[in-house]
């Protein structure tokens, strides 16, 4: 039987008219405006039809980690897919001359103590347990022209003694922040008024190295009072060469046996280590800060290299996507597929019925077609979701399929609606949209690429499968790393199209 003849899809057809202004009124457009006329209104109907997605569950391996704009450290456990861990590594680098006083300008400086302060905005698991981490030094600085990304490993100098080892670090700090108030009068004079409020600090400080202070016990480290020595000299400046000298990189990683979070820390001008010393003698109390950068803003030139390490412990039955040819297919009982940034989980989709469009493509115009990816409802408690996705295309064996545009190769993902689909540079965009506790989804609008799809115009072989991604996986811009997760909903994804039959 010819597929329009079907019985099913004629009443669909038939009710084209109130169905349609619903799909207009959850897309918040009108039906005119997307191309696609009621019928009545035009000499040709169109007409709409869902079709069914077989979804699973697939991994992508490495994630792009290399100067991101957020670096990732801790261990989380995942009741679905298993354990998590993060690790992050740094080259330092020297302040510029002149922005800060150097201790070579004083005598008799001591040390005091010296601490390691991140910022974060992110928390994954538990921001109510103190961190737990270990801090190395690495055996050579990241090479300016080497390639890292989340499965590289580096060598580590000490690795089971390091500088410091389960230092621990509340992620629940405040500090108190004066607030200008404006002009005052005192005493009938105007003065400067402020009121003091107590603010988050959002920041981990680790503390490498301590003299004993009252009820605080020393934390003695030959090595971070041999980098002082060399900072306060006065024989030799404390130049970026002398610091990879003595040291050539931080690294960052979660303690054993601590699995209560991933903190995801932002690049900022904070993220020091910082060396507090007095002058003997000296009048002042107070500790007299020398920071040493291991990060700076992001995308800056001279920005010291990082990248993050991340591996996941998957459990059954995801552990056999150790074998990137392998898809997981949706449990019988939740029916839930994954994509989640970070670890590089995409979802697989394979669409049947478009061999049908192709076999049918005589006469058949694409007014509009839509992917409807909904999530599953109260399954982001550990993982936000993700703000979009985009659409790979994959081969047989799940490898993300190429295109060579303008001699340079790229991986090959659904462009945007209006543009060549031979291109790259312009991808469609998946656009979330939450309507409410059990009604959230992602909705990406394809209707350029399924008539190329259809038409066998996309300059290359079609694809064997589609693949959603939370991110772009190559990007030549700073990439936002985060572990944002989606869990879909497997039975309710479908491709929506609406057509016009033209003889």
């Amino acid at each position: 039987m010819n597929w329009l003849a079907n019985s099913a899809f004629r009443s669909a057809s038939a009710s084209l008219f109130s169905v349609a202004l619903l799909f207009a009124a959850a897309s918040c457009e009108d039906p005119n405006d997307l191309g696609v006329e009621l019928p009545g209104t035009a000499p040709i109907s169109t007409e709409y039809r869902d079709y069914a997605v077989n979804a699973s569950t697939v991994l992508q391996k490495p994630v792009q980690t290399l100067n991101s704009s957020r670096y990732l450290v801790g261990r989380v456990q995942d009741a679905k897919l298993g354990t998590t861990t993060a690790k992050s590594f740094f080259n330092l680098q020297t302040l510029l001359a002149g922005s800060i006083v150097s201790p070579s300008q004083y005598d008799k400086q001591i040390l005091d103590s010296v601490v390691i302060v991140a910022s974060f905005d992110q928390v994954y698991g538990s921001s109510a347990q103190p961190v737990a981490y270990d801090v190395f030094r690495l055996a050579s600085p990241l090479d300016d022209q080497g390639t890292y990304n989340s499965t590289t490993n580096v060598a580590l100098l000490e690795p089971t003694v390091g500088i410091g080892k389960g230092l621990k670090s509340s992620l629940n700090r405040t500090r108190v922040e004066e607030r200008p108030n404006g002009l005052k009068t005192k005493k009938n004079v105007l003065v400067d008024s402020t009121t003091s409020v107590t603010v988050p600090d959002r920041s981990v400080r680790l503390t490498v190295f301590r003299k004993a202070a009252g009820t605080l016990p020393a934390v003695p480290s030959a090595f971070i009072e041999g980098v002082f020595n060399a900072i306060k000299s006065k024989d030799t400046p404390f130049t970026q060469t002398v610091l990879n000298g003595l040291w050539k990189g931080l690294a960052l990683a979660p303690s054993d046996g601590f699995s209560s979070s991933v903190v995801g820390f932002n690049r900022a001008q904070q993220n020091r280590v910082i060396f507090y010393y007095h002058l003997d003698g000296g009048t002042d109390v107070n500790p007299v800060p020398y920071p040493i950068s291991f990060e700076s803003s992001a995308g800056a030139a001279n920005a010291p290299r990082s990248f993050t390490q991340i591996s996941t412990e998957l459990t059954a039955p995801f552990d056999q996507l150790s074998d990137s040819k392998k898809s997981v297919l949706p449990n019988t009982t939740d029916q839930a597929v994954y994509m989640q940034d970070g670890l590089g989980l995409g979802t697989k989709l394979e669409i049947p019925g478009l061999a049908e469009l192709v076999s049918n493509k005589d006469g058949l115009a694409i007014n509009r077609a839509e992917l409807i990816v909904p999530v599953k409802p109260y399954t982001n408690a550990l993982f936000p979701l993700p703000p979009q996705a985009v659409v790979y295309e994959l081969g047989a064996d799940n490898t993300i399929l190429q295109r060579t545009v303008n001699i340079s190769p790229f991986e090959r993902l659904i462009q945007a609606d209006g543009t060549n689909q031979q291109s790259a540079g312009t991808n469609a965009v998946a656009t979330f949209y939450d309507l409410g506790p059990t009604n959230k989804y992602y909705s990406l609008s394809m209707t350029s690429y399924l008539q190329a799809y259809i038409y066998d115009v996309l300059g290359a072989e079609r694809p064997a499968a589609l693949m959603l991604f939370p991110v772009v996986r190559y990007s030549s811009g700073t990439v936002n790393l985060t572990l944002n997760r989606a869990v879909l909903d497997a039975q309710n994804i479908k491709l929506r199209v609406y057509f016009s039959k033209l003889r």
